[in-house]
């Protein structure tokens, strides 16, 4: 009977905690977040709960109301009883027995009230546990969360399952895991953005709006305005001054936006921004795996150092991400081998490689192979942009004989660098 009273203000300080509606987002529809917020809230309330917590007055009420229960269940009983005709009694006997039920029953009703008041006053002295059980249980639900939406299964489903749960263990035991997890939901959601802004047409292919006096581009509801005589000057006015909406269909691939070669400096100085390289790595990959298209992950070090992990359209699982994720070098650093791997990829059948090299280091290369290397970029129609960890210093100018493009994290943060690549490449 006492938790009956307990539940609802605590449930009620829950409820209108501005922490709440944080904590429905990322629970609501999703078993595991919720399943660990719960828990975890559980385990925080009993851990914080002082130690006298005890409330006497309302425990006091309770063992009252359950004895005026009782005698109000026996009154009501002999009533029955004599109803029924089991019992006789005299009318002067009814009356009393009656009486007594009301009084029993406004008894109840009456410390009912006052165990109500003293279960809110009980509620409030935990005020404070409540506050760090809600606390925990929305850093849990992050966490469950962020690490399910950048590691889970591409539908998105974080049922409650002994294959998502052992994933989930997987990756709370791993500091590099949890940590990139952070980052690629964020990059999982400008991508999720740019790619709502588009527009679709025929086959799927992708289009922007512009204005121009195309008719066979133009949107439907411009093509309506020629179903009757007082809106069809309209459209002709507009295709008069080349101001109809259309779809513009994006330019033929004629350089880059093909297979995905990335290329991450793994040396010993790049172990504070290595999550956020691969957090932008692996959302790369996600635009190249919905398009159907290759990815490769080049990990480079020094000369010697240098792995590759290849991703084909559908070959591929959470667990190989994964362990492309984990993987670390440390030591010096060398161009050289990785971009051999590069050029190796290329004549290997990517086809219109976007090449991304990501490093925080220089190293001089031999002036015939960069020539080419460039060489190469032209005739696979590749492109290339640098992203130069040089905030705490210039380096990397060996890159820029061969790069299209060059981000600095002097000039930009990496979240800055990332958005700027992805919304380029979500497009």
């Amino acid at each position: 009977m006492q938790e009956r009273f307990i539940h609802k203000p605590i449930l009620d300080r829950v409820l209108y905690d501005n922490r709440f509606e944080h904590l429905k987002g990322l629970c609501e529809d999703k078993e595991l977040p919720a399943y660990d917020a719960v828990s975890c809230f559980c385990r925080s309330l009993i851990e914080s709960m002082p130690k006298d917590s005890e409330n006497n007055s309302m425990q006091r009420y309770l063992k009252i109301i359950g004895k005026l229960e009782e005698q109000a269940m026996q009154t009501a009983q002999t009533l029955q009883a004599i109803q029924s005709g089991h019992k006789s009694a005299s009318a002067k006997r009814i009356l009393f027995l009656y009486n007594r039920l009301d009084r029993k029953l406004s008894q109840i009703e009456n410390l009912t009230k006052k165990a109500e008041q003293a279960a809110i006053c009980y509620a409030d002295s935990l005020r404070e546990a409540i506050s760090e059980a809600l606390n925990s249980a929305a850093e849990q639900a992050e966490q469950t969360y962020s690490i399910m939406r950048a590691w889970g299964s591409a539908s998105g489903h974080m049922q409650n399952t002994p294959v998502n749960k052992e994933l989930l263990n997987y990756v709370k035991n791993s500091e590099e895991l949890r940590r990139i997890a952070r980052m690629l939901g964020k990059y999982r959601e400008v991508i999720a953005d740019k790619r709502k802004n588009g527009y679709t047409y025929g086959r799927g292919e992708k289009y922007d709006i512009a204005f121009g006096n195309d008719i066979t581009g133009c949107l439907p509801s411009e093509i309506a305005l020629l179903g009757t005589p007082e809106t069809e000057i309209l459209f002709m006015r507009r295709y008069e001054q080349k101001r109809l909406m259309q779809y513009r269909k994006r330019e033929a691939v004629v350089k880059g936006r093909g297979d995905t070669i990335v290329l991450i400096d793994e040396s010993g100085s790049t172990r504070r921004v290595a999550g956020w390289a691969k957090a932008l790595a692996l959302a790369l990959l996600d635009i190249t795996a919905r398009d159907k298209r290759k990815f490769a992950l080049v990990h480079f070090a020094s000369a010697d150092n240098i792995k590759t992990d290849l991703f084909e359209p559908g070959q591929y699982t959470s667990e190989d991400v994964m362990k492309a994720a984990e993987q670390f070098f440390g030591g010096g650093t060398n161009f050289e081998s990785p971009l051999k791997q590069a050029m190796h990829l290329m004549e290997s059948g990517y086809e219109n490689a976007d090449i991304t090299i990501i490093t925080d280091g220089e190293c001089r290369l031999p002036e015939d192979f960069t020539e080419d290397f460039r060489k190469k970029i032209s005739a696979y129609k590749a492109t290339v942009t640098g992203i130069l960890l040089d905030k705490d210093g210039p380096c990397g100018k060996t890159l820029e004989p061969f790069c299209d493009k060059i981000y600095h994290s002097k000039d930009l943060t990496e979240d800055e660098i990332a958005v700027q690549i992805l919304n380029s490449k979500a497009s």
